[in-house]
């Protein structure tokens, strides 16, 4: 499995606040809409690649009844959530480890991963993972970037849309290792993971990012 650099996502996004980044403030508000309505009924939450901690702070926060699980890879981003996200919220538990491996997957009801699954060659094997730990019609939100949006393609990675017309999958040097996939593509593997797909589309407020809302399949092939 090839997987991007765990080191290289030591700042990312590190510190970040919610609803008040300048370009992304709506993105904010559009996520926590939908997170309101995705985890009516949900108890134990986890977030595969965490990062900072932000959106668990915010959730746990706003949602003092349920279990949220932040899974974070780097030590410094860890660090900091556990230093300043987590004080004082009794329903967020913190664990350092590879969300691409078992060490790093839990059973939950839901899961969320804002962008991450994608930084992973083995990103179908990676997903089933988290998909077998899910309870018998968990749900998922998943964010991961469009290869089809033209702007974010030419001015983040230099490339023209017309080269890469008719591929589902491209591989960048972003942070190590990072797979950008077509639409198309990525509800194949999606639903080859063991998911019902509920909700599919462009992400308007960043016009660069797809998600996806999935439940977990309970039929007797999965």
């Amino acid at each position: 499995m090839t997987k991007s650099n765990k080191e290289a996502w030591s700042g990312f996004n590190l510190g970040r606040p919610l609803f008040t980044t300048p370009g992304i403030e709506e993105y904010d508000r559009w996520m926590a809409r939908k997170l309101a309505r995705l985890l009516r009924g949900k108890q134990v939450i986890a977030d595969y690649g965490s990062g900072d901690g932000a959106w668990c702070e915010y959730l746990a926060a706003n949602y003092p009844a349920k279990r949220f699980i932040a899974v974070e890879w780097n030590m410094t981003t860890y660090g900091y959530m556990v230093a300043v996200r987590k004080p004082g919220l009794m329903n967020l538990e913190t664990i350092q480890a590879d969300m691409t491996l078992d060490e790093g997957v839990v059973p939950c009801d839901f899961f969320l991963c804002f962008g991450g699954l994608e930084h992973s060659s083995d990103h179908a094997e990676v997903l089933k993972r988290w998909v077998s730990k899910l309870t018998p019609g968990g749900e998922c939100i998943i964010t991961v970037p469009n290869l089809l949006s033209r702007e974010w393609l030419k001015n983040r990675c230099g490339i023209d849309t017309k080269d890469v017309a008719g591929l589902d999958r491209v591989v960048i040097n972003s942070y190590g290792y990072e797979e950008l996939w077509s639409p198309n593509y990525l509800v194949k593997f999606v639903m080859e993971a063991g998911l019902e797909m509920r909700e599919f589309g462009l992400i308007e407020t960043l016009n660069s990012d797809l998600y996806i809302i999935g439940s977990k399949r309970v039929d007797k092939n999965v």
